[in-house]
């Protein structure tokens, strides 16, 4: 019997392994999309485009999904933005972009409205994956993602990367909740302690316990945080209610991480490019994007466990991060040279929280600039804040009032852009109003009537 038990086991795995059909996958998804669709209280016209593709395609069609996200030139200046903040490494021009099975699912492409299905592994291994990406398709034909990421006809995001990844957090929550649903009809999971206990053992499994990375970071945001914001509401309402968000998304990370800030409709206070100073030898930023709570948080996880920085990051109200770049030599055909400057100025909910960002984002400033630098920085007082210089440039904090402005590998003499960031801002009276949390909305606030859980 036990030879016999050994055998049937290989047999299955044989089995598992097999390529699958066009006709097995297309059965599945067509399964699948009844299923989401019922679901999730929508209707989908006609049949889902699907291709199945082997090792080689599914590498290929990676890697184009992958290249057309990176090329867009909103997705440039955002990414850029988070390498000279640290959060993200400078990719190597010699990189080998190998790929393995083991990123190998299935992916449904908004652009051309096909899901494609790795062929290379069993139904039962992606079906997970599968449901959530069926998910992605039924809510697109209803809803279009394009629409709701603000995409251009020529292809371009009217979005800040803030926005961008706010909204990703509901496209992919949704996702979640849907596919949780279809496993779970009973909706057990709903309740305020098993969604916290899965919401747990969700981070858990996404990130390494240390050091998680940007990716990691931004991945357990738009999943985990994304399907706590949609449950929020699904708890107590119905699906038509989680709809209501697609037409009113939430304009920040600010709101996918305090809920209570949507629902109060507390919108991102908007900080202008022309608040960005020139600066010595680069003249004007070339480019600039809203950094968000949700990085501002990674960013002073460099020098704070993750408590600390999502304390300091809290009170978030708005900014604007400007990249320069050197003007073009004789020798280089007009090309800019690289630049590692970043001049930023934040705007907070009251002057108590700029402080508390400004004291956090000190430390993080000063591992900054001595980061393979020759020698240790040194550090110059400011009435309210500090600046450090080294081999790697100036890197400096300075508050006043709700405003912090910072600069990032700044050339030496950059010293007053932090007061002429300062300057720009004008008093306004606190977001906050009163005690947190805000006490009511503000008039013509809808979303108060419509949103479902407690505070």
């Amino acid at each position: 019997m036990a030879g016999l038990s050994k055998l049937v086991v290989a047999v299955a795995l044989a089995v598992a392994s097999l390529p699958l059909t066009d006709e097995a996958v297309r059965t599945e998804v067509d399964r699948l999309v009844a299923a989401v669709a019922t679901t999730r209280h929508l209707t989908y016209h006609g049949t889902l485009p699907v291709r199945v593709v082997d090792r080689a395609e599914a590498a290929r069609e990676a890697a184009h999904l992958d290249d057309l996200a990176a090329a867009e030139p909103a997705a440039q200046t955002d990414a850029e933005i988070l390498r000279r903040l640290g959060l993200v490494a400078t990719p190597r021009a010699d990189a080998d972009a190998e790929w393995d099975d083991d990123e190998a699912s299935p992916r449904f492409d908004a652009v051309t409205g096909r899901l494609w299905v790795p062929g290379f592994v069993s139904l039962d291994a992606q079906r997970v994956a599968l449901t959530h990406e069926v998910a992605h398709a039924v809510a697109d034909q209803r809803f279009s993602l394009r629409r709701l990421m603000d995409i251009s006809p020529e292809g371009r995001s009217r979005l800040t990367g803030d926005a961008r990844r706010a909204r990703q957090a509901l496209v992919e929550g949704d996702a979640m909740l849907t596919g949780l649903e279809v496993l779970d009809p009973r909706e057990t999971f709903l309740g305020v302690r098993e969604l916290a206990a899965l919401a747990a053992r969700l981070r858990a499994s996404a990130a390494p316990e240390t050091n998680p990375g940007w990716g990691a970071t931004l991945a357990g945001f738009t999943h985990v945080d994304g399907l706590l914001f949609v449950a929020r509401t699904r708890q107590h309402r119905p699906w038509s209610a989680v709809d209501a968000l697609w037409t009113d998304p939430p304009g920040s990370t600010e709101q996918i991480l305090h809920p209570e800030k949507y629902e109060s409709c507390e919108a991102p206070v908007t900080v202008d490019a022309s608040s960005l100073p020139a600066l010595p030898g680069l003249g004007h930023a070339a480019a600039s994007d809203t950094v968000g709570e949700l990085a501002i948080r990674a960013w002073l996880s460099g020098a704070w466990n993750a408590e600390v920085a999502a304390r300091a990051a809290a009170g978030w109200g708005g900014d604007r991060a400007g990249l320069y770049t050197r003007p073009p030599a004789e020798t280089d055909a007009g090309a800019p040279t690289e630049s590692k400057a970043l001049a930023w100025l934040t705007v907070w909910d009251d002057p108590a929280e700029a402080d508390d960002f400004a004291r956090a984002a000190r430390p993080v400033l000063e591992r900054q600039a001595e980061k393979k630098a020759a020698e240790a920085p040194t550090e110059q007082a400011l009435p309210d804040g500090a600046i450090f210089s080294s081999s790697n440039g100036l890197f400096g904090v300075a508050r006043k009032g709700d405003a912090v402005a910072l600069l990032v590998a700044a050339p030496e003499g950059s010293e007053p852009a932090l007061a002429a960031m300062l300057g720009t801002r004008r008093p306004e009276p606190s977001r906050r109003g009163g005690s947190r949390p805000r006490p009511s909305a503000p008039p013509g606030c809808q979303r108060r009537g419509r949103a479902g859980g407690s505070e």
